[in-house]
């Protein structure tokens, strides 16, 4: 099976101008928007592991990262001389409405298409590609993909399942490359990825996020979910499971090597 058979995979929020609808808390004190500022987890770098938690989201919050996006009322349900207000209008003399995504709205401020996933897939990878479970409700912008994992599919076997070096091969055969080497997939490719899914994996998220947040390497993390999901799972062979975790070294190091 593959992802696509598990979830639907779409692109995280566009919101025309990430500059100012994704902010820090110190904007959200100084503009008084604590009832629009939503939480929020927009770069790679700001998730250390496969689960990314309320205590991860506050982490990033403290850190003063851009921890929150805006949802904005529509102009009609804002109040003359609030926060909101005087905002919208430091945008403007920004120029952020004439933007191309923001000049096409009624109102230019109010994001459409909010939606939150209960997973998370950054589109752009370095060493290997990442399927995070969103257990902080965050919301994502267009760096990472929305997932959204079927109702019937356990959510934390489904995560655990993505960790292994089949998975990862036909990560970097149906992604692309670019310069930098940078391994990208869009939300079709990545629902192309063989996921060896299985109900009893979920046992193994909280090794593979305990490991990740040690900082071990992926090949000791490799070690134990390849047993546990391809051979023990799927019946695969060590020679097979060799064999794919030559696929995937051989690509990755290929594209890495562009840099």
């Amino acid at each position: 099976p593959t992802i696509g058979d598990f979830a639907k995979v779409e692109v995280g929020i566009t919101t025309g101008a990430n500059d100012f609808f994704t902010v820090p808390s110190s904007i959200v004190e100084t503009y008084d928007l604590n009832d629009y500022a939503k939480p929020m987890v927009g770069r790679s770098v700001q998730v250390s592991s496969v689960i990314f938690t309320n205590d991860d989201w506050k982490l990033n919050k403290n850190n003063k990262v851009k921890a929150h996006i805006l949802v904005l009322p529509e102009k009609t349900k804002i109040k003359a001389y609030s926060g909101v207000e005087e905002y919208i209008k430091y945008g403007e003399s920004q120029g952020i409405n004439k933007g191309y995504k923001t000049s096409i709205r009624q109102d230019w401020f109010v994001i459409p298409s909010i939606k939150l996933s209960n997973a998370l897939f950054i589109r752009r990878n370095n060493l290997y590609p990442r399927l995070i479970l969103n257990s902080a409700n965050a919301y994502t912008t267009d760096t990472m993909h929305k997932v959204h994992i079927k109702d019937s599919i356990n959510k934390q076997a489904f995560i655990a399942s993505f960790y292994n070096s089949l998975s990862f091969a036909f990560s970097e055969i149906v992604g692309r490359s670019y310069g930098g080497g940078v391994l990208e997939l869009m939300p079709s490719e990545t629902q192309k990825i063989l996921l060896p899914y299985h109900a009893n994996n979920e046992s193994l998220l909280t090794v593979v996020d305990n490991m990740m947040r040690e900082k071990k390497s992926i090949d000791e993390n490799l070690v134990i979910t390849n047993k546990y999901i391809l051979k023990n799972g799927y019946g695969l062979t060590d020679e097979e499971i060799d064999l794919a975790t030559s696929i995937w070294k051989k690509l990755s190091k290929r594209r890495l090597n562009r840099t």
